[in-house]
């Protein structure tokens, strides 16, 4: 339907405005967000692969597991230990972060200065598309909001009073 369209639409309509205002008025922060529009998805989807890391896996393998039963069958396997760090979203922030400071203290510096433009917007593209799609805090929010359903243990809703 066309609601559903409508975000392409517009992101679309940005990026053309973007690129026209560095093709056409040569204006170099246009052509830093044109180009963050473009590397914004690989920050986010390098925040996806790493939020396979926030589901704790078994510390058993599944033979190990069936080597315990045989010899304790009565005795219920133990349950697997509670997961309570988000590794994947932390290191999606500490990545972003790390990447964003480094760029911002390239940017700084003395020696660069003499660098083109358009270096100077390749770096702030990278900056402002993949690390900041790296560490969006959209992910964090989505925990909040499992946390308040109860989907974890109330020990971790520590999280509301650090947030």
């Amino acid at each position: 339907s066309a609601i559903h369209a409508l975000p392409t639409i517009l992101s679309l309509v940005l990026l053309s405005l973007y690129l026209l205002g560095d093709l056409h008025w040569n204006i170099p922060h246009y052509r830093a967000l044109w180009m963050a529009s473009l590397l914004s998805p690989l920050g986010t989807y390098c925040r996806w692969k790493l939020s396979k890391f926030n589901h704790a896996p078994n510390p058993l393998s599944r033979c190990q597991r069936q080597r315990r039963r045989r010899r304790h069958p009565q005795t219920p396997p133990p349950p697997p230990p509670p997961r309570w760090f988000p590794l994947g979203t932390f290191l999606a922030n500490l990545s972003g972060s790390i990447v964003s400071a480094a760029i911002a203290a390239l940017l700084t510096s003395p020696s660069f200065s003499s660098h083109p433009s358009s270096t100077t917007a390749v770096l702030r593209a990278l900056s402002l598309g993949f690390a900041g799609g790296l560490s969006t805090v959209s992910t964090f929010a989505s925990e909040v909001v499992a946390l308040s359903e109860g989907h974890y243990p109330p020990h971790e809703m520590n999280a509301f009073g650090n947030w």
